[in-house]
């Protein structure tokens, strides 16, 4: 049966339609997804106790509350308990709030306030911030220090521990004060196990007012 006029243009009209949706269609599937979003994976641990090794020896080890994972960086949060250790026996007990632990460059960051306490109990060490460099087993602290040590208070601008030695530097207005006494020198080096100091560079010492 012949098709009227009206017909043949609602089919010709239909059939447009059907093309322009599937050029539509077509085009959609062929065009490429946009690029995921990426997300480093990352791993939250309660109550956990990490470890620091150098040549399978432990470092140094955490107790803490809190552990979050994020690629390298690893942040610890509420610290509990820390201990470095020399020839596999404790030598230093730090306590800080929080630290940051980068594995691939082997730093740790501590965050203050920090206070280290030798396992003698003759050497006490406060500072805002330190750095563990795992690659020299040393601890640094690029701002300001007070150490108390054998009834002495020293201050001074930066410290580097090098806890293998046994041996702390001290560098930039180091002051030392022993009773009424106050020593002003340039650099100082502390050995921890023969409880002695050297002094370098110029050496100031003053009485200290009030003193006997």
């Amino acid at each position: 049966m012949p098709l009227s006029t009206k017909a043949k243009r609602i089919a010709a009209c239909s059939a447009v339609l059907v093309a322009v949706i599937i050029f539509i269609t077509v085009r959609f599937l062929s065009q490429p997804a946009p690029p995921a979003v990426a997300v480093p994976p990352s791993v939250q641990l309660l109550e956990s106790r990490l470890v620091g090794r150098k040549d399978g020896q432990r470092q140094w080890e955490i107790l803490s509350r809190s552990v979050l994972q994020e690629g390298e960086l690893v942040t610890l949060g509420d610290l509990e308990e820390m201990v470095v250790f020399q020839d596999q026996e404790p030598y230093l007990n730090i306590e800080a709030p929080r630290a940051q632990w980068n594995r691939k460059t082997e730093v740790l960051r501590l965050y203050g306030p920090v206070l280290v306490v030798g396992e003698q109990d003759n050497f006490q060490l406060e500072s805002d911030y330190l750095e563990w460099l795992g690659s020299s087993a040393t601890l640094v602290s690029p701002g300001p220090v007070r150490i108390l040590w054998s009834g002495m208070e020293i201050e001074a601008a930066e410290m580097g521990m090098d806890t293998e030695k046994g041996l702390v530097h001290l560098s930039g207005g180091v002051q030392i004060r022993d009773g009424g006494l106050l020593w002003k020198l340039e650099e100082a080096v502390y050995d921890l196990q023969a409880e002695s100091m050297d002094f370098f560079g110029n050496v100031i010492l003053e009485e200290e007012a009030g003193s006997d």
